[in-house]
């Protein structure tokens, strides 16, 4: 695939003078192939190193379930953590030896994102080898799901290790006959399969999990183990809060006397170990208590009906997933397997970094964790999606808001805040939008407005600093993305944005005291898969206070055209014919 890069210079220098002297429930698949395959698109080669062929679906069995659950005693799959759980425990960003040498890791690909949704996920046609250029949302959905793993990868040790001694993952196509002595190091391969399995948290949610209170949790457990103890079931838990989200695997249900239960689990944060939660079925709750590794303090996790255990069976995973963020109009999902959701009801909020987030909407309902990190929910329509990574870490939960909710994030810095810088993104059918690189100190406030179909977005700050605005469109002749930076402005600039998606139109302002400096990016991706970059680079681009500019980024058709620029000279909010320039490829 073809990459180039063209950077204005003494063209943008001649522009400045002349312009300015210038926010769904997805339903499982009904197209899930009928073959012995994994739950991947027909047409995706089988690509080293991952084998498209490492799962075997199979009907789910009809079985009548018993109709007391109390007529059942214990059960037990025959699971053990010391024989098919991993012997290494749950990593982040890297993993360790015994020796205690580090590996980074690698997690999902554009293979993985086919495999998931099939090709609606691809710009371009599918290369020789399973790999493709992503769409705009899907590459910008993948980055957030692989930045969460960052935080732990328990979901896909659970379900995997489940998955094979289910007997539908082999385990030698990564290296060993057995999964507890399979080695994770320098295996891409397994990597990659367990970062998989991670991600199908997000889709199998609603169609696929269970949230059941802890003794209605006791009787789906011996009734779903009596029927098929080979169909295992991941288990979710969170704290109240929806902070510190773990996966481990319930493989057995122990009864102790006086209405108690014990859910027998494997913790992937124990490696080998036997574990379990204890369920007071009279009390209706539970409890489970763990930690990051033996070192470390026990954090104990409680809940009730009002904070539910999450159950999710192996079987609703086995399939290609509707995609609520693609539109399926690039030219990769012409004709190939996979579907955009029909009309997705929510767009989802990723967030990253040291700060606190909270949503409001036009009612002054909030949803998020205040300025103090404490947790509020008062949007009955948003979902609350608890991230399941396993150590423990306090990775905010993805927050589903419905389509067309505007809302104002309000962005607090905690005390680890300039650490890393933060992002928050909002990814919908087709596109997202957001903020990125936002530099934040300890106890300071921003605000973000964003339209509720992805039209607009207005930041507020009192700091120095700006952080990129990013966009991201899928289209049918070519998908775009969009890079704002702010180079130099006056202190607590706000910015507004609007983006139109149906016209194609890029357009900004600032509450700038004096002419400030900004770059942008534009990154066009044509239907062969070629991506070439339209950049100001080190030429900024000079804008007056509270004037617009435009840029008809879907006019643009890569190298050797112009990019037509608007700018709202006189300030009367409209751009004529005498405001509009071409903006030419620097050769």
């Amino acid at each position: 695939m073809k990459k180039t890069t063209y950077l204005t210079v003494s063209v943008v220098l001649a522009l400045s003078m002349l312009l300015a002297a210038c926010g769904g429930d997805a339903s499982v698949a009904t197209n899930v192939p009928a073959a012995t395959d994994v739950p991947v698109a027909t047409d995706v080669p089988a690509t080293e190193p991952v084998d498209s062929g490492n799962v075997v679906p199979t009907e789910v069995p009809t079985v009548t379930p018993p109709l007391d659950p109390a007529t059942i005693g214990d059960v037990d799959t025959g699971f053990r953590p010391e024989t098919d759980g991993f012997s290494i425990e749950n990593y982040g960003g890297e993993v360790y030896t015994p020796t205690g040498e580090m590996f980074q890791v690698t997690n999902m690909t554009s293979v993985e994102m086919r495999r998931m949704f099939g090709d609606v996920v691809c710009a371009a046609q599918p290369e020789s080898d399973g790999t493709c250029v992503l769409t705009p949302p899907a590459s910008q959905w993948m980055e957030q799901n692989n930045s969460d793993m960052s935080g732990g990868h328990c979901e896909g040790f659970a379900v995997l290790s489940q998955l094979i001694y289910d007997g539908k993952v082999d385990p030698n196509q990564f290296g060993a006959a057995s999964t507890f002595d399979l080695q994770i190091p320098d295996n891409e391969a397994l990597q990659r399969e367990i970062a998989y399995w991670w991600a199908t948290q997000g889709p199998v949610r609603d169609p696929g999990t269970q949230r059941l209170a802890p003794k209605d949790a006791i009787d789906y457990l011996k009734i779903e183990y009596s029927n098929n103890p080979k169909n295992l079931i991941s288990l979710g838990i969170s704290k109240e809060d929806g902070t510190g989200g773990h996966a481990i695997t319930a493989y057995g249900v122990q009864e102790q006397g006086n209405g108690v239960y014990w859910i027998m689990v494997y913790d992937n944060n124990y490696p080998g170990q036997e574990r379990h939660m204890t369920v007071d079925t009279n009390a209706n709750t539970w409890e489970y208590e763990a930690s990051i590794n033996p070192s470390v303090e026990p954090d104990l996790y409680k809940g009730s009906p009002d904070n539910p255990l999450q159950l999710t069976p192996d079987q609703s995973r086995l399939t290609v997933f509707p995609c609520d963020f693609c539109n399926g109009t690039s030219s990769g999902s012409q004709g190939g397997n996979g579907l955009s959701a029909p009309a997705p009801r929510f767009n989802e909020i990723f967030t990253e970094g040291y700060v606190n987030v909270e949503l409001q909407d036009d009612k002054g309902r909030k949803i998020g964790y205040d300025e103090n990190g404490k947790f509020v929910n008062e949007i009955t329509e948003a979902k609350i999606q608890p991230i399941h990574n396993g150590t423990l870490s306090e990775v905010a939960p993805v927050i589903n808001m419905p389509v067309g909710m505007d809302f104002t994030a309000y962005i607090w810095g905690d005390d680890k805040a300039a650490e890393i810088p933060a992002s928050l993104v909002m990814i919908g059918k087709g596109f997202y939008i957001g903020i990125d690189g936002l530099a934040m100190a300890p106890g300071q406030e921003d605000q973000l407005f964003v339209d509720g179909g992805g039209d607009a977005i207005n930041y507020k700050t009192d700091a120095e600093e700006s952080p990129d605005i990013i966009v991201g469109i899928e289209k049918p002749g070519a998908d775009f993305e969009l890079a704002l930076k702010a180079v130099k402005a006056s202190k607590g600039t706000d910015i507004s944005v609007v983006f139109d998606q149906k016209e194609d139109v890029f357009a900004f302002q600032t509450t700038s005291d004096a002419q400030a400096q900004f770059s942008i990016s534009i990154t066009r991706y044509d239907t062969n898969g070629d991506e070439e970059t339209f950049d100001t680079g080190d030429t900024p681009i000079q804008i007056d206070p509270e004037k617009l500019m435009y840029f008809y980024f879907g006019k643009w058709e890569g190298q050797g055209s112009n990019l037509e620029v608007g700018y709202d000279e006189n300030g009367n909010g409209n751009i004529e014919d005498s405001e509009i320039t071409n903006m030419a490829d620097a050769k």
